[in-house]
């Protein structure tokens, strides 16, 4: 049976690979496995060293370093205009020499250039929104307003399909958008998921401590600063507990000097390996003021860590309080404080907030399940 290429597409500002950037690369790797020829087109290094590492074939994109333009720079529209004539143009020669049977775009200016080159070669385009349409699209219904987000806007209603990762992003985009119209139409929610390696990290870790982990960018709306407020009574009432803060940003030296004095917390900086800590965890704070959808819940109801989150956002969407997870509002330290001190006196609560979102996991965000139950058939659809 002859493979069915698939070329995906992602280009992005980061210097590091975000979860958005891996996402491409491990549904390749599992499209690979079931009959397709997966093809990523980025101008990152990283991004494309990462998919060569997964034995993912690949091909050096095209990128326009200004990403804003807005307010001033919208003046510049007309330069950004015929970028995208550039591209357009480039993109129709890349089709033409790898002929892909599906095109699968991941980033802002290839949803415009890479779908009209897809089109006019009459071939089948799917766009994944990584939680940047709902900014893309501010203000879109002003004449006046965002001529960049028009465009993108323009070139939704070619694409087939356009797959968001949650409800609640989906929500957002509404916000944007009429509602009923063409392109809302397309819009399909496929949750985001991660690949199951548990078995992997099983807890190993010598140390009998209870541990609490926060995973996040170090920046004052990611309410950091009241996991350390929460700890520190917390930590003088009980014994033999710890707080692991995996991260990094602008806002590490203020929280050091929140945390002084305090040895049980400890700032182990930016981590790759992030399935290690929260294995090694008793339960994983996430107690940021808003958030998309995070794959750091999803990787700890994977890894079967009890977790305690705010109820913002996705979180809603993968947190069920007391069912999967214990769900506080933001920016309260004493909401928090309650919640981890349940989290360490109840085991039981514990064990079953555990197997349940252990449960959850298996059953919606499983990404070879995702793959299997929601892209592969969307991609069959797409070519008849």
């Amino acid at each position: 049976m002859n493979k069915k290429r698939i070329i995906i597409i992602r280009n992005s500002n980061n210097d590091n690979l975000s979860s958005s950037d891996r996402f491409p690369v491990l549904l390749a790797s599992l499209l690979a496995s079931n009959n397709y020829e997966p093809i990523i087109v980025s101008q990152s290094p990283r991004l494309l060293s990462y998919a060569r590492e997964n034995s993912i074939k690949t091909s050096r994109g095209r990128w326009f370093k200004r990403q804003n333009w807005s307010g001033k720079y919208a003046l510049l529209f007309p330069v950004y205009f015929i970028w995208q004539i550039i591209l357009t143009i480039w993109y129709w020669g890349l089709f033409v020499k790898k002929q892909p049977d599906i095109i699968h775009v991941q980033s802002r200016d290839d949803f415009i250039a890479a779908t009209i080159a897809g089109r006019l070669l009459r071939k089948k385009v799917i766009w994944t929104d990584p939680e940047e349409l709902k900014y893309i699209w501010k203000n879109v219904d002003r004449w006046f307003k965002n001529p960049v987000g028009k465009f993108v806007y323009f070139a939704a209603k070619f694409a087939h399909t356009i797959t968001v990762f949650s409800e609640n992003e989906r929500m957002l985009i509404n916000e944007d958008i009429a509602a009923g119209g063409q392109v809302w139409q397309k819009i399909k929610v496929i949750y985001n998921g991660v690949i199951d390696i548990a078995d992997q990290y099983k807890n190993n870790d010598k140390d009998k401590s209870f541990k609490f982990c926060v995973i996040s960018h170090l920046t004052i709306d990611k309410g950091v600063s009241e996991v350390i407020n929460a700890f520190n009574k917390l930590s003088k009432e009980y014994k033999g507990i710890k707080l692991d803060i995996i991260g990094e940003g602008q806002e590490e030296v203020n929280l050091r000097e929140e945390a002084e004095g305090n040895n049980s917390i400890q700032f182990l900086g930016a981590q790759n390996e992030i399935s290690k800590y929260l294995g090694n965890s008793d339960a994983f704070v996430r107690p940021t003021y808003h958030d998309g959808f995070s794959l750091a819940l999803i990787e700890a109801s994977m890894l079967s860590c009890p977790i305690i989150a705010t109820a913002v956002g996705g979180n809603i969407e993968i947190v069920k309080n007391n069912e999967t997870g214990i769900l506080i509002h933001p920016k309260d330290a004493l909401a928090l404080y309650g919640a981890m001190e349940i989290i360490y006196k109840d085991s039981t609560l514990r064990q079953k907030l555990a197997s349940n979102a252990r449960k959850q996991y298996e059953e919606l965000f499983q990404l070879d399940k995702i793959v299997m139950k929601d892209f592969i058939p969307l991609y069959e659809e797409s070519k008849k």
